[in-house]
């Protein structure tokens, strides 16, 4: 008995740990694919949950059939199915699960899709396998005859996924490229395929008979579900699980738009979740609701403070747990005995593509703004209120007036939330000439005045200001905010300008096109933006900002990711190669790495050419992480640094690079990094915070 429960745990935690280990590994690789994008893993989530709730379908039907012998027969035949075809993989692809550059889009017009895609052929099957493990293992210890609750098992898969979540980054991405981890996944998942056939024999081995036909040991919440219709609790269970995946969509997207879209910022929110789960279904009595619920309205008002960012990360991820663990817990406490469990475990699954879904794909299509967090703090408060006045009506009077005090400041606090949220919406629609929202981010146009009367205009992407230009005819081609003269690139403009008659210049990310106001007749400029919705701003017949169309150079305007583009690219002999693209205030990390300096290097005209790159940042210290890139390269490094001054200029750091020291010297002392660079394989962006 003791090596068949050894079976169902082993199984159990290495497929969860497989599950999330995965995740990882193919969002890694897809990420410089659509420009390092955080919407990558937004969208990655969503399909990953779709996934998982249609493995967890499959458990559902299986467990339906009455046959057991046939259940083992019909999973096996899946498992059999995605061995094969990860053996066939190892022979077409680096790896069994990694896509070769093939599968690489040329274009990210459509990049849901091309993601979505990418995804469900390169593991589908496989993940399938791995997703319906837990609720149908569950269900076939249940009816060997365990006298220990399946449930106990769920808590096993959240470990594992935690041990999968927590591993990747420390252990897997540092010491393996993506082909080896490939390989080691796959290793694994052959030895997760012999726990389940073991498990698989133990169920053969038994006579068919009755699910159920013996008194079955229940969930968290004896008897809860056997007291009434199951139907009766779906959409109970739905919401209690939707919401709080919900809030870790949003409490990622909050993170990852500005700071970078790496794992290490996925894997914190996810952990957290997954702790959760872990807790509510093994210890629900640490799951008091309305103690959970006065944390929750304290850290949900003290979120409306411009707090520094070290409180604000505090608050953000301390709100994703505590709300977790309430509403996990009630989903717990409301778990149905072992004849409904893959019924209740679908449902869970289906409310957490619910959730993930409405703010990873509904957001985006009804808001022009990141707005979805403060929302689903709201909502979050909400429900927690809707279960504080369901528990009071069965409660002494003392307690039920407390229940019911509890539940009205849930309500008085989520009605705050959602009122400064409008009130803040206002407030900037009142001064937007224009705002959109796609795949790669949000961005407005603000039209504004200084006190004397002079008018501009400012583009903001996210959070962060990315350029602004003075309406006035005669000073609308003044270089402004981070490009201003004084400024480490407009330093570098002037040098190459004093060089040669003509020059060449690469720009990756166009912003509002702002360094064109240094062309001259016969210079050529290329800028390189991923996202439409930018450039439709320096486009047109009267476009809202005129820095490329006022320009006497020659201006080429290439749409797609900037790395990708120049790496397709014969060598253009530039003077000047400027890297200002950011995502809010978020680092496209693919774009500061050892190798993409290089990609960088080899469209310089000569050793004297400049790099230069915009490494200004309200979270991140990125200039040693680019100096210690560029050093791998033979690059020196000077860091240019300039305070916000009268009119529209913005404080700024450029670093500008250079193989030649004697190019760098007139700008300023050498800058010197101990840092180690960043790697397309590995980027460590927690020893680059500015706490």
């Amino acid at each position: 008995m003791i090596a068949v429960e050894a079976a169902f745990v082993v199984a159990i935690g290495l497929g969860a740990c497989l599950l999330f280990q995965i995740q990882f590994l193919l969002a890694r690789q897809i990420l410089p694919w659509f420009g390092g994008a955080p919407a990558v893993w937004s969208t990655s989530l969503v399909v990953f949950q779709t996934l998982l709730l249609a493995g967890y379908a499959w458990a559902h039907g299986i467990a339906r059939l009455r046959s057991r012998r046939r259940q083992v027969v019909v999973h096996v035949g899946l498992l059999t199915t995605a061995l094969a075809l990860l053996a066939w993989r190892a022979l077409v692809w680096p790896s069994p699960v990694s896509p070769d550059d093939s599968w690489r889009p040329q274009d990210v017009t459509a990049p849901i899709t091309a993601i979505t895609l990418l995804l469900v052929v390169a593991v589908g099957v496989p993940f399938l396998v791995l997703a319906s493990a837990s609720p149908l293992l569950q269900r076939w210890r249940a009816d060997l005859g365990s006298d220990a609750s399946p449930y106990r098992l769920y808590a096993v898969s959240n470990a594992g996924s935690l041990a999968g979540l927590l591993t990747y980054p420390v252990l897997v991405e540092p010491h393996l490229d993506l082909r080896q981890q490939g390989l080691w996944w796959t290793l694994a998942f052959v030895a997760f395929g012999g726990a389940l056939a073991l498990c698989a024999w133990q169920v053969w081995g038994e006579r068919d008979g009755p699910f159920g036909a013996r008194a079955l040991p229940t969930g968290p919440s004896a008897g809860t579900a056997t007291e009434r219709p199951w139907h009766a609790g779906v959409a109970v269970w739905l919401v209690l699980a939707a919401v709080p995946s919900a809030l870790l969509q949003a409490t990622t997207t909050r993170l990852t738009q500005d700071i970078a879209a790496v794992p290490f910022l996925w894997m914190v929110p996810l952990a957290l979740y997954l702790i959760s789960f872990i807790v509510a279904f093994e210890r629900p009595a640490v799951c008091p609701l309305a103690r959970l619920a006065q944390v929750i309205v304290v850290a949900a008002i003290a979120s409306l403070a411009p707090w520094a960012m070290p409180v604000q990360l505090g608050l953000t991820l301390l709100l994703l747990l505590v709300a977790g663990l309430a509403l996990h817990g009630e989903l717990a406490r409301r778990a149905p005995d072992p004849q409904g469990l893959t019924r209740y475990y679908l449902v869970i699954a289906a409310g957490g593509v619910l959730g993930s879904a409405l703010v990873g794909f509904g957001a985006p299509l009804v808001f022009t703004r990141v707005i979805e967090y403060p929302l689903t703090v709201a909502a979050t408060l909400l429900v927690l209120a809707v279960h504080l006045f369901s528990q009071a009506r069965h409660r002494p009077p003392v307690a039920r007036r407390r229940t019911r005090l509890l539940a009205e400041a849930q309500v008085l606090a989520g009605l705050v939330l959602l009122a400064a949220t409008a009130a803040d919406a206002r407030l900037v629609a009142g001064q937007t000439t224009h705002a959109s929202r796609n795949f790669f981010g949000t961005v407005r146009v603000r039209e504004l005045a200084l006190p004397d009367g002079a008018a501009y205009r400012r583009f903001i992407h996210g959070s962060t200001l990315h350029g602004v230009q003075w309406l006035a005819p005669d000073r609308r081609r003044e270089p402004t905010a981070y490009f201003t003269s004084s400024s480490g690139v407009g330093r570098a403009m002037a040098m190459i300008a004093a060089r040669r008659a003509s020059t060449r210049v690469a720009v990756i990310g166009l912003g509002i096109g702002t360094l064109a106001a240094y062309g001259r007749p016969g210079d050529t400029y290329t800028f390189y933006e991923i996202d439409p919705q930018v450039v439709a701003l320096s486009e047109g017949a009267q476009p809202p900002f005129t820095f490329i169309r006022d320009s006497p150079a020659h201006i080429d305007i290439v749409v797609g990711d900037g790395r990708l583009a120049l790496e397709r690219t014969p060598p253009l002999g530039v003077d000047l190669l400027a890297m200002d693209a950011f995502s809010s205030d978020a680092v496209p990390v693919h774009l500061v790495t050892r190798e993409a300096l290089a990609a960088y290097a080899r469209h310089l005209r000569d050793d004297r050419s400049l790099i230069a790159v915009n490494v200004a940042n309200r979270y991140l210290d990125l200039a040693g992480i680019v100096t210690a890139a560029g050093r791998e390269q033979g690059f020196h490094a000077v860091l240019v640094e300039g305070d916000a001054g009268p009119g529209l200029v913005q404080a700024t750091r450029w670093l500008l690079l250079s193989r030649s020291a004697d190019a760098l010297q007139p700008l300023g002392p050498s800058h010197v990094s101990r840092e180690a660079p960043w790697t397309d394989a590995f980027s460590a962006p927690w020893r680059a915070i500015r706490w």
